[in-house]
Parts: C-alpha cells; structure tokens; sequence
C-alpha cells in the first residue's frame, strides 16, 4: 500500500533533522574518547543488543515493549549523548534489519525517531544539571535530572511512532497513541531508573558489572510476559466458560461472545481508553452469566408471553450475576457496575434500580444497545429475527427512552449492524419486541 505524501515528508523530515541533531551535538559535546570510553562503549552496546532481543508482544494490535532502551538510557549517563546515540543507532538497525526485517522506510524512521528523543533526553538532562561521566555521579542532582530526560525521551519517542501510524490509518492522534501505548509508557518510565542502576554498576565495578544488569533484564521480561499470558488465559478461560453455558440454549448460542465484541466495537469508536474498553468488554461478555440457572433456560425457550413470575425472575437476574461474580475477587468494580445495570432504561423505567440518563454506568448504556441488537437480531421460539431496517428503526425510536440517544448514535455509525444477519426475517408487533428485549 503507497505511503501518504504526509507519511513520506515525516519520515523524511525526522531522518533530516536527526541527522542535524546528531551532528550538531557531536559538536556541542564531543565524546573524550580514550581506551575506557571504547571498552564501555563496547560493552553497553553489546548488552543494549542483548536487550533488543527481549522484546515482547503486548497488544493483539502487534504493539511490543524492548527493554533496549535501558542500555541505551545508561549509555547516555556514561558516555554522552554523542555516543548514546551511535549506540542506538548500531542496535535500532540491527533490531530492525535482522531480528524484524522492516523494510528500509521502516527501519529508518525507526532509527530515526530514537535518535531524536535521545537527543532530547540528553539536552534535558544537560539542562538540568545533570553530568556524563564513567565515575559516580551526585544523586541528588543526577536522578532527578535523569528521570526529567527518561519523559522526554518516552514522550517523544511515542509521540512520533502515534503521529505517523494515526496517518497511516486515517485516526485521531489520540486514540491511535491509546492504542499503540497500551498504557505501555508507565511501566517504561516505571522501570527506567534501572537504566540509572547500569550506571552506578558500571560507575562502581566497570564492565564485568553490565553483567548483573543481564539478571533483571531477563526477569522482567520473563515476569511481565507471564503476566501478560495469564490475563489473556483468563479472557480465553472466561469466553469459553459463557460459551458452554450458552451451549444449552440453541437460541441463545454465542449471544454474550457476540454482545462482548459489539460493546467493544461501540466503546472503541467512542475512543474509549483501552483499559476502559476491555472492561466494559468482559462485563458484556458476563453480563447474562446471572441466568445460569435452569429455570431462566426454560424461560428462554418458551413459546408464549411470561407470567408475572416469570418476568419477576427475569428481573433478577442482574443481581444474580453479581452474586456470582462478585465473589471473585479481582474483579473489577466497573465490571459488576455493568452486569447489574445493563438493562436500566435511559427513561429510569428499567430494572433492577431504577436510575436513569447519566446515573447509569457508560458501559452498561453501551452492553444495552448490544445486548438489544443481538436479540432482535436472534430466531426466538417465540418470534422470528427482526429485519436490519426494523433493528435500526427501533434504535432510533427507542433512543431517549430506552437507549441513550448518544450511544445510539456511535452504534449507527460504527457498523455494529454490517455483520448482522437475521434468520427468516418477519415484521414484529411492539409486544413482541419488548418481550424479546426483556428476555433477552
């Protein structure tokens, strides 16, 4: 696919300028090069390959996290930015020509956009008293100047990649910058006053030193790649548990998984933060994990209209599910707030509370318009699958009393009824319709 003429003058403008940038750093400071420097710089850069080969996947998007900025980081404290920058250079190219294969554009940016936020960090770190020495440095005026630089370096550095991917895919800044951090930059800045360790390893003991930084290196990446394969188990564990449930009922076979991707489908298009988003995701996907009960099957599967007993064990089934899920601990708050108030009505005429309009949690306004479209989507005994014309009428003339009208909206635009289709579609009377959204 032909880049965007915006692409190619970006990714031409940052080589340019970092080329510049680089030179006239050399110039403001040059390196003291002497057999020490060379050794350091030998060794930091053989560690910052090392780390460049930790990387690790943190996003289904394909976003990773390296811990080669922390050598890198460390370099800049030892020997300048002048040689932090060449050692980046030789890792950027090395990470991205033989351990990626990017092509040339690609790896050049890459190197690039780097060796600019270096730069920056390093200017930073000069500005605010900060010092490049292979001896010890003061703490207290170093550290606070380092951690100053590790932002801008962080900000910088994300802040190009976000701006050149948010044109690539025609998106806002933001939201690409959301999904591309993944709120990865907190943990990098968490972590980086490791980099400031290399220096006082190396500031203390010299090269053999470095290679006690190779320890946390490989425990970080190994702690935080566990972790982040046991949260994805835990979503796999949950989809398969609510698919087995559903399991039962042929009629209602993959509703909460459908539910779960159309809530996240609206929440991103309403550029929701990603946490926020896979939240409200996980509370749709529960969100009817209350009728596990056998009864709420029969229900289900009934062909004629509900008895009041009926429907008053319908309305419970909200507060069941908190009952359930609310015993496990990690667990968030948000996500029970949206398993019990997924059918309130923005009017205040739904169930089990009774609040209404902003009262009621964001993402249980959004699991109630997926959890609508799904059911009259869906064959029921009781009645045929509305056709798309009719779904997409009822979200209109139910927006401001039983949906939110803004929720509505996003759900019209961002194509949550494109992969919609109905089974042996009927025209539906309005009774037939309320018991459908009522059951469902």
């Amino acid at each position: 696919m032909p880049l965007p003429s915006r692409v190619r003058v970006t990714i031409l403008l940052t080589i340019a300028v970092a080329g510049s940038f680089s030179a006239a750093l050399a110039i403001w400071f040059p390196p003291p090069i002497s057999t020490p420097w060379l050794v350091a710089f030998g060794t930091l850069a053989g560690l910052a390959i090392f780390a460049s080969m930790l990387d690790l996947r943190i996003t289904e998007s394909g976003t990773t996290t390296s811990m080669d900025f922390l050598p890198q980081l460390g370099s800049l404290l030892l020997l300048g930015p002048v040689a932090a920058i060449g050692l980046t250079t030789i890792t950027m190219l090395f990470k991205q020509f033989i351990l990626q294969r990017k092509p040339v554009y690609k790896a050049a940016f890459n190197t690039a956009q780097t060796v600019l936020a270096l730069g920056a960090a390093g200017l930073t770190y000069k500005w605010f008293g900060g010092e490049f020495s292979l001896e010890s440095l003061p703490f207290n005026r170093s550290f606070p100047a380092f951690m100053l630089a590790a932002a801008v370096f962080f900000a910088i550095n994300s802040a190009a990649v976000s701006y050149v991917v948010s044109v690539t895919r025609e998106e806002g800044f933001l939201r690409t910058w959301r999904d591309l951090t993944g709120g990865i930059i907190i943990f990098d800045l968490a972590i980086s006053p490791l980099a400031y360790l290399v220096h006082v390893l190396y500031a203390l003991w010299g090269p053999v030193a470095l290679l006690l930084s190779v320890i946390p290196l490989i425990g970080l990446r190994y702690s935080y790649g566990v972790n982040l394969q046991l949260k994805q188990l835990n979503r796999d564990l949950l989809r398969v548990l609510v698919k087995t449930i559903e399991a039962r009922d042929p009629y209602t076979s993959g509703h909460s998984i459908r539910v779960a991707e159309r809530s996240r489908q609206m929440a991103e298009a309403m550029r929701l933060p990603p946490g926020q988003t896979q939240l409200i995701e996980t509370g749709a996907l529960l969100h009817d994990i209350g009728k596990i009960d056998m009864a709420y099957g029969e229900i289900l599967r009934q062909a004629g209209p509900l008895t009041p007993k009926q429907r008053e064990l319908i309305r419970a089934h909200p507060d069941k599910g908190i009952e359930i899920v609310g015993s496990v601990r990690s667990v968030s708050k948000n996500v029970l707030n949206c398993i019990r108030h997924h059918h309130e009505w923005y009017d205040g005429s739904g169930y089990p509370t009774g609040i209404s309009g902003e009262e009621i949690p964001l993402g249980a306004r959004i699991i109630m318009i997926a959890d609508s479209v799904d059911a009259m989507a869906t064959d029921r005994p009781y009645r045929s699958a509305l056709t798309l014309d009719k779904i997409r009428q009822e979200l209109v003339d139910n927006q401001g009393t039983q949906f939110d009208p803004k929720v509505v909206a996003v759900a019209l635009r961002c194509g949550i009824l494109d992969d919609l289709e109905p089974r042996n579609p009927s025209p539906l009377v309005e009774d037939s319709l309320q018991e459908a959204l009522s059951v469902s």
